[in-house]
């Protein structure tokens, strides 16, 4: 299940705030694709995460849990019950929609089982019914979570809220940052290789734009 993200040619835009006297991430102001991103995280199995993030040469060698993706790697068959198996263990399925309804840098994460899926189940089959819609004329379903037409503030622990003027304000009396000037605004693109290095930083950091974006991985 694990792919070469640096095949793929998907790309998210971000755009940086960045405090410049502490080069530090203020917040991100990202759009629907990117919020995607980040709550359908919650949908992929470990498993999945730690053998992509492997497979990319991005897991500290200092993590455990690479331990036990090791393990399974190189124990015998033999040891595991009859109705187990190494790939089901390895690369297990995620909670995701089929490809065609799942966020673009998610897509990844889909096992080829999946693509072929109904892009709605009988539960929304029934909805639509309720709705007016004929099950052979069923609505258009939008990938993803959130709604694309909020602008959302991504802090750099990855705290997620719709963005509004008062947040912002609020945010950088907060954060106790008196001088606009101060602040300027970095536009970065995030492919599928990015995307991974977001996630190996997220499991034990919680400044993560600052980190990937301006840190020792930038």
């Amino acid at each position: 299940m694990a792919t070469n993200p640096s095949s793929s040619e998907t790309t998210v835009s971000l755009k940086l705030l960045v405090d410049k006297s502490s080069n530090k991430v203020v917040f991100a102001e990202a759009g629907k694709e990117f919020v995607d991103f980040l709550f359908g995280l919650l949908q992929v199995p470990l498993g999945s995460i730690i053998g992509l993030l492997r497979d990319n040469d991005l897991v500290a060698g200092s993590g455990s849990l690479v331990r036990v993706h090791e393990s399974i790697q190189n124990l015998d068959p033999s040891y595991l019950l009859p109705n187990q198996t190494k790939d089901s263990l390895l690369n297990p399925k995620p909670a995701l929609q089929s490809s065609t309804l799942t966020p673009p840098l998610l897509q990844s994460f889909v096992s080829s089982d999946q693509e072929n899926r109904a892009s709605f189940s009988p539960a929304s089959s029934h909805h639509a019914h309720v709705l007016g819609y004929t099950t052979s004329q069923p609505p258009v379903l939008e990938k993803g979570y959130v709604r694309g037409v909020v602008t959302y503030m991504v802090m750099d622990d990855l705290t997620v809220k719709p963005m509004s003027t008062i947040s912002c304000i609020t945010l950088l009396n907060t954060l106790n940052i008196k001088d606009i000037g101060s602040v300027q605004e970095k536009k970065v693109e995030i492919d599928i290789k990015k995307s991974l290095e977001l996630i190996k930083v997220s499991l034990d950091s919680t400044t993560v734009l600052t980190d990937v974006f301006l840190g020792h991985m930038e």
